[in-house]
This record gives C-alpha cells, sequence and structure tokens, in this order.
C-alpha cells in the first residue's frame, strides 16, 4: 500500500493536536484543581454537581432565615424581660395603693407614676426590629398600638354596651357621676364630672324630653354617646351610675403571627401577635380582647388611683398578676422557637458540610495523580513533536 506524503504529514499534525489536547486538559484541571471544568468533561458528573449546589442554595436560603429569625427572637425576648421588670413595678405600685393607707392626692401622684410605667410598657409594644414591628403579627410594618379612649366602670351603671361612643381628645381623665334618676333619651338627667379625681366639679344636664332627644354627654373636650333607653340612678353612699373615662391602648396589628421557613419541614414565628401579651382594644370591633387584658387592667388601675378608690385598685391586682404571667408566657414560647431555631440551624449547618464533601468528591481533581498525569502528557507530546519531525524530514532522496 502507497502511503502519501500528505497522509504522513495529517497523520503527524493529527498526533500532535491530540497530544497537547491532552496536555492541555490536564494543565486546566491542574491550574483549576477541578476535574469538572465543563459539562462535556462528565456529564453525568455534571448533572449530580449542579444537584448539589442547588440544594446546598436551599440550605444556605433556610440558615439565613433562621439566622435572621433567631436575631428578631432574641430582640422580643429582651424586651419582654423589661417588660416583666416594669411589671413587678406596677404590681408594687397597686398593692401599696389597695391598702387605703394613701389619701387622694398620694394616690393621684401613684397613679401618675404607673402611668409612666404604662408609657414604657407601650413603647416597648410599639418596638421594631430593623424596619419591622415586633409586636404587631403579620402586619409588620404597621404600628401595633395607639392611643385612644375607654371607659372604666365603677358604679352600678352603666354597662359598656349603654355607651355608644366618644368623641374629642382626652387630656385627663374624667369621672362622671350621675345625681338623678332617669331614662336615657327619655327622661331629663343630671351629671357632675371632674378632671381632677374629683377635687373639682362641672355639672351638666341630659334632656331627654327634647325633639330629637339629647343624649351626649358634654364633658369638657369630649363627649359620650349614650344609648337611649339606659336606665340611670343617682349616686349616693350606696352606689349610683358613674364611670370614668380615660386613655385605652388599640390594637391595630395583625390577628396572625409572621413566620418562616427555617428548614423543608419547620416554620417559625419570628413576632408575636401584640394583643397575646398586652391585651388592649380591637381597632376593627372596638372591644376588649379577652382576659388578662394587662393594658386595659393597667388603665382601669390608674383610673381608680386618680379618684382614691381603694377597693377599685385592690379589684384590679390579680388581673395584673394574670396580665404579667400572660407576659411571662409570651416570653417563654420566644424562648421556645430560639431554642428549636438554634438547634435546626445546626443540623442545617451539618447537612451544607456533607454537601460540600459530595460536591468535591465529584468535581475536585486529584492533586498527586494529576501531577503524574501531566508529566505523562509533556513527554508524550516531545514524543510526538521529535517522532513526527523526524518523520517529516524524509525526502526521496534519503532512499537513492
Amino acid at each position: 500500500m502507497r502511503i502519501s506524503t500528505t497522509q504522513i504529514y495529517a497523520q503527524s499534525l493529527s498526533s500532535i493536536n491530540s497530544s497537547l489536547v491532552r496536555m492541555n486538559e490536564i494543565s486546566v484541571e491542574t491550574s483549576s484543581q477541578k476535574s469538572l471544568n465543563a459539562p462535556s468533561d462528565d456529564p453525568a458528573g455534571m448533572g449530580n454537581v449542579i444537584a448539589l449546589r442547588t440544594y446546598d442554595a436551599s440550605l444556605a436560603s433556610q440558615i439565613d432565615n433562621g439566622n435572621a429569625a433567631n436575631g428578631v427572637l432574641g430582640t422580643a425576648d429582651d424586651l419582654l424581660v423589661q417588660a416583666s421588670e416594669i411589671m413587678n413595678s406596677v404590681l408594687e405600685q397597686a398593692e401599696q395603693g389597695a391598702t387605703g393607707t394613701y389619701d387622694l392626692t398620694q394616690g393621684q401622684m401613684m397613679a401618675e407614676q404607673m402611668r409612666g410605667y404604662m408609657e414604657s410598657l407601650v413603647s416597648i409594644a410599639n418596638s421594631k426590629s430593623g424596619d419591622d414591628y415586633l409586636f404587631s403579627g403579620e402586619a409588620t410594618d404597621t404600628s401595633p398600638y395607639e392611643y385612644t379612649t375607654g371607659v372604666t366602670l365603677n358604679g352600678d351603671s352603666p354597662e359598656l354596651t349603654d355607651i355608644a361612643g366618644i368623641t374629642g381628645e382626652l387630656d385627663d381623665n374624667v369621672w362622671v357621676e350621675f345625681t338623678s334618676d332617669g331614662t336615657v333619651g327619655v327622661d331629663s338627667v343630671d351629671y357632675r364630672y371632674s378632671t381632677d379625681g374629683g377635687v373639682s366639679w362641672e355639672t351638666g344636664t341630659l334632656d331627654g324630653t327634647t325633639v330629637p332627644p339629647d343624649t351626649t354627654l358634654e364633658l369638657g373636650d369630649v363627649s359620650v354617646e349614650m344609648n337611649s333607653g339606659t336606665v340611670l340612678t343617682a349616686v349616693d353612699d350606696d352606689g349610683g351610675s358613674q364611670f370614668i373615662v380615660r386613655t385605652a391602648l388599640s390594637y391595630n396589628g395583625s390577628d396572625e403571627a409572621m413566620s418562616v421557613a427555617i428548614s423543608a419541614s419547620t416554620d417559625v414565628d419570628v413576632n408575636t401577635v401584640g394583643y397575646e401579651a398586652f391585651g388592649g382594644v380591637d381597632s376593627d370591633t372596638g372591644s376588649l380582647y379577652g382576659d388578662p387584658n394587662l393594658f386595659e387592667t393597667i388603665n382601669d388601675a390608674i383610673a381608680y388611683l386618680e379618684i382614691g378608690d381603694n377597693d377599685g385598685v385592690a379589684n384590679c391586682l390579680e388581673k395584673l398578676r394574670d396580665g404579667h404571667e400572660s407576659i411571662t408566657t409570651v416570653s417563654a414560647d420566644i424562648g421556645s422557637s430560639e431554642e428549636k431555631t438554634s438547634f435546626i440551624l445546626s443540623s442545617l449547618s451539618l447537612a451544607r458540610e456533607r454537601v460540600a464533601s459530595a460536591i468535591s468528591s465529584e468535581e475536585d481533581a486529584n492533586t498527586a495523580q494529576l501531577s503524574i498525569e501531566l508529566s505523562q502528557a509533556e513527554y508524550v507530546y516531545q514524543a510526538v513533536l521529535e517522532s513526527s519531525a523526524k518523520i517529516i524530514s524524509f525526502s526521496i532522496m534519503d532512499y537513492i
């Protein structure tokens, strides 16, 4: 068979290129320390690496969520510890006010001090972590609490349902007493009100005989709308109709806590529904949250202290203790969530280590083996170059 010079040249160049490609491939692996530098290196292996990296990314996201959750939970826990300490002072103040050993002026001083404690608790309830409120549930961009008006009942009547609404700005608590018997919307009923705990009084009349009947109590800066048909009795030593208009706290947050995924199967609540810890008034319905309702009870205690009602303060004590317990319970729940999150974070970190090891076993090169293979490839390349050079240098003259 005749072999032409062209064939010899082509075969020589093919051998040179093949050995050069192999040497370059090994050089790339040596430089990157990876055996997989392109899908063509090992399609099945590259598929495994992509799947592992996708899983690793999901683990990283869960770890980020867990770390963020623990940061928020830790802040809320610290704040509730402060709230619990404040409640110790509130209880101490209420216990003193319930003894009956203080005069009206001293009681009003204690009321003012308790109002300061209340403001501190409201500040805690409206706290943020970054841009998000901690105690507003899923409504993280909404301030949980705002001041509104409420009523403390300290007489035989009326009931809360007998009061249709309150308008106006409240600067001081307003103590209202009815000084004659009658039915709202039917009779002419006299009343008086005080903004200094009963030291001085202003008078008024609710004239139900007019057309339309007068059902609104005018109390200086505020007005109270009474429901027609409410039966009122004059205040005397045996009781009677009276109440106190005072501040209240309206809850504007969500009924559901915000949760995040910290593993494929586990979510954790990262904030708190405020009324579960602090109570208050439902801003949607105007109704009070159930007991223990801490904010309502503290406002009642302040109102009783301001008018020197020791029995009223004493009646608040058990509810205050229950409210303190609700803060402790919520704090314990947050601590439990922190512990669970920390445990899961440890598990996720271990999982990421295993995934990193699996990726490494798929794509990392054997350095020692690469060194040997590179030396072999260089030797082969040099050998091919030398042999090709000799073959190509032959001509017909070498055979004459």
